[in-house]
């Protein structure tokens, strides 16, 4: 079946969704049900898997193995005149990001707050960023 599509897929009327856990020392982390959404400018989520190499002396080519698999997400949310800064002071906290992408399906994302920003400039919006490592060990359950 061919890809065709009416209109291009724009980034608005997205929903993204935060909520905190504890820090993580090795305890399962639970997720509050303080939340925070439609604060976000930009998510951008990537991963990556390793291989390792399983070809035989006699293969006339390599062959891999897909091993352990990880990710991140790197997300620039406005800052709240009242609340401030969500990440600050948040390194090393359990996070749960869900990103609702319009009418399509949420996608949930749980990890570990790894590095976090903030953005103050002449005639611009207040701005932080953080990137959130995926994969976290720990996690007892997730906010939904």
């Amino acid at each position: 079946m061919p890809f065709s599509r009416t209109s291009a897929l724009i980034g608005e009327n997205c929903t993204v969704t935060i909520a905190f856990g504890g820090f993580q020392d090795g305890s399962p982390g639970t997720f509050t049900a303080e939340t925070y959404t439609c604060i976000a400018r930009s998510v951008r989520f990537s991963t990556t898997v390793n291989t390792t190499d399983v070809s035989a002396l006699c293969d006339q080519q390599m062959k891999a193995q897909v091993t352990k698999a990880s990710g991140s997400v790197e997300i620039e949310l406005l800052v709240d005149s009242v609340v401030g800064p969500l990440f600050y002071a948040k390194d090393g906290y359990y996070c749960q990001i869900v990103v609702t992408p319009g009418s399509l399906a949420a996608r949930t994302f749980v990890g570990v707050v790894t590095a976090t920003g903030l953005n103050v400039a002449n005639e611009e919006a207040v701005t932080e960023s953080a990137t959130v490592t995926l994969g976290a060990n720990g996690v007892a359950t997730a906010w939904s």
